[in-house]
């Protein structure tokens, strides 16, 4: 492995069951994660569909910032993929040659060391055809959810299309496929000893309530199907602020606008981000869970309104106005730059500073020159590739005012 990675907060995600969705917010998993625990990602998806280039992919792989879980026929056989039924599924020779190579090169760890990790051979489909052979009337309850008019609204969208395959075959066929996926989600989240996961659809929650409500089971408990009903509720408080985050990156994302996050990914903003949400799931952890709900804005928006930039002048805080003295600096440094130098408004900056002898103080709290701040730097490192400054924190402030829960 080529970098220490000084912070931990494992996560774990079955990334193809969101389609789309789920490879478009692949940075913003890998941002909040360390590491991200992948099961089987499709590399198509990852070419064609997210924001991280299949390059840094492979570069994030190699420095643990992002683990792979799966099959190894899915790791190594080119053949396997090219001829599965699920399009998304073909081998892309950048990546999954790079995949197979690491996965050979790790043979010798232990499997939590290793970057890319061999599943052994799944075991879902026999367990839940033995749970169903003891609780048949789980046959019916699955159909029906199956073939409710919200169905895609109960199951997750991956689990949905699984099942779909196997209709020919008969009620018990379909709720068999359903429920092997839950009991192979959950062998795999356990395997990736991810503290928790993460569940990027609201049909994630309501399949979970889905099995927690199936009728009275004998023998297998019902919930042994899921990761999230096995957990302890600390673990689930933490899937939901991990949840909760993921929207919060999401809000910011729009307001930025495209830009490359590889050196947020491999620099300090990201190390902050994960200091931050692990302190903040550590505090409200055992809290009941009307105070989990919207925390992680309202976190973020206390601490930046009572951030201060340290200037030269003092404390600036987030809605307070700087001192008098530097707006009648600006007002000069903008006349002398119509009168000297019209169009280059930095060299009447650097000629305003002489005049007026301020020197780096007007810089500094213009943003030229850095300030000391107090307050979490990673949502401006995210957004804006820089620290926070005085127009930043303002449009940082008002970008979170925006965010609805």
């Amino acid at each position: 492995m080529t970098r220490a990675v000084e912070h931990t907060f494992s996560t774990f995600c079955h990334i193809s069951e969101y389609g789309d969705h789920g490879y478009q917010d692949l940075h913003t998993l890998v941002a909040i994660s360390q590491p991200l625990n992948l099961w089987a990602p499709s590399s198509m998806l990852i070419r064609h569909v997210g924001r991280i280039p299949p390059r840094d992919f492979i570069r994030y792989v190699d420095q643990g910032f992002i683990r792979i879980l799966a099959r190894d026929r899915w790791l190594t056989d080119r053949r396997f993929r090219d001829e599965h039924p699920w399009s998304a599924a073909r081998w892309d020779r950048e990546i999954d040659d790079a995949l197979r190579s690491i996965l050979r090169n790790d043979q010798g760890l232990e499997s939590s060391q290793r970057r890319v990790v061999s599943a052994p051979p799944e075991d879902g489909e026999r367990r839940a055809t033995e749970y169903l052979e003891s609780n048949p009337l789980q046959i019916t309850y699955w159909n029906r959810a199956f073939r409710s008019r919200n169905a895609a609204r109960k199951v997750p969208v991956g689990t949905l299309e699984t099942a779909t395959r196997y209709t020919s075959e008969g009620p018990a066929a379909v709720a068999k496929w359903i429920l092997r996926d839950a009991f192979n989600h959950a062998d795999a989240f356990a395997l990736s000893g991810a503290r928790a996961p993460l569940l990027l659809s609201p049909s994630d929650l309501r399949f979970i309530r889905l099995i927690t409500n199936a009728p009275p089971t004998t023998g297998m408990a019902a919930t042994s199907l899921a990761p999230s009903a096995t957990t302890a509720s600390s673990q689930a408080r933490i899937e939901h602020m991990a949840r909760q985050l993921i929207d919060v990156l999401r809000h910011l994302d729009i307001q930025a606008g495209r830009r490359s996050l590889d050196a947020f990914i491999r620099g300090e903003g990201r190390q902050e981000l994960l200091v931050w949400i692990d302190a903040v799931c550590n505090q409200y952890q055992y809290h009941p869970r009307r105070e989990i709900d919207g925390v992680i804005i309202r976190e973020l928006r206390q601490q930046l309104s009572r951030a201060r930039l340290q200037g030269p002048f003092g404390p600036f805080r987030a809605r307070t106005a700087l001192p008098t003295v530097v707006g009648a600096v600006d007002l000069a440094a903008t006349a002398i730059s119509f009168v000297l130098s019209p169009g280059e408004p930095l060299n009447a900056i650097g000629m305003a500073a002489g005049v007026f002898g301020i020197g780096n103080g007007l810089a500094q709290q213009m943003g030229w020159v850095p300030s000391t701040f107090d307050g979490p730097q990673w949502p401006f490192l995210y957004s804006y590739a820089s620290r926070a400054k005085k127009s930043r924190l303002h449009r940082m402030i008002d970008t979170l005012t925006m965010y609805r829960t």
